[in-house]
């Protein structure tokens, strides 16, 4: 389960080498983006085999209590400003966790992915950006992906804006279509101002709680709920 984090890389490598080589790449790159996908689907069965044989002693997994159900966490330092020791230093950390939600969401995801980029090649064979809708796909699910995995509110968020983005270039992908061009600026305009409510959210439990992980603003809650009980 330790290497769940590699599902969205494979994607996310695929997107840049289809707009820098996909004039050379097999398919114009949809072959590439096609197999980081299915390497990403592949890896998911892997991954949910390895959380069914899973339980409360192993590594990095315990039980956990909102909901409770078996949660698997790993952590990786990230940056440190400040000086060691020192109150006023932050440090970022990244990593992802495996639980039910994760898992489902994870199978979810790679395997829409999968039946839509290979769809795509019918749909999308005579349109001549047709590496760049394989290279922006691909980007959309490695995104969607590490939205899922995040174990931090910062993670979820450049996932989220990532996501959005993402979804603004498909959805206006025949820009010269008057009625995409409005539909991908209304969904663009409708998801920054809910952005801009989440990025408050999350810079107010970072003031409440010091962290930007998930668990420690659910251990903030419980320690709340706690002392007022």
């Amino acid at each position: 389960m330790e290497w769940a984090w590699l599902i969205p890389v494979f994607s996310f490598a695929a997107a840049p080498l289809i707009v820098v080589f996909g004039r050379v790449l097999p398919g114009k790159g949809s072959v590439l983006a096609i197999l980081a996908i299915t390497a990403g689907f592949g890896l998911f069965w892997w991954v949910f085999a390895g959380f069914l044989g899973a339980g409360a002693g192993t590594e990095n997994c315990e039980i956990s209590h909102y909901p409770e159900t078996l949660t698997c966490h790993y952590e990786m330092g990230w940056f440190n400003a400040g000086l060691a020791g020192e109150a006023s230093s932050v440090l970022l950390t990244w990593g992802f966790i495996v639980d039910p939600l994760t898992v489902a969401m994870l199978g979810l995801v790679t395997f829409v992915a999968l039946m839509v980029q290979i769809y795509s090649l019918g749909y999308m064979k005579c349109d001549s950006r047709f590496g760049w809708y394989y290279a922006v796909h691909a980007m959309f699910a490695a995104a969607m992906l590490t939205l899922v995995l995040a174990d931090n509110f910062l993670l979820l968020y450049v996932a989220w804006e990532l996501v959005g983005i993402c979804s603004y270039l498909l959805i206006g992908f025949w820009h010269e279509r008057p009625a995409a061009k409005e539909a991908a600026k209304k969904a663009f305009i409708v998801t920054r101002i809910g952005d801009v409510g989440m990025l408050i959210g999350i810079l107010l439990i970072y003031r409440e709680v010091g962290s930007f992980s998930m668990f420690d603003a659910f251990e903030g809650v419980s320690s709340g709920a706690k002392t007022q009980g």
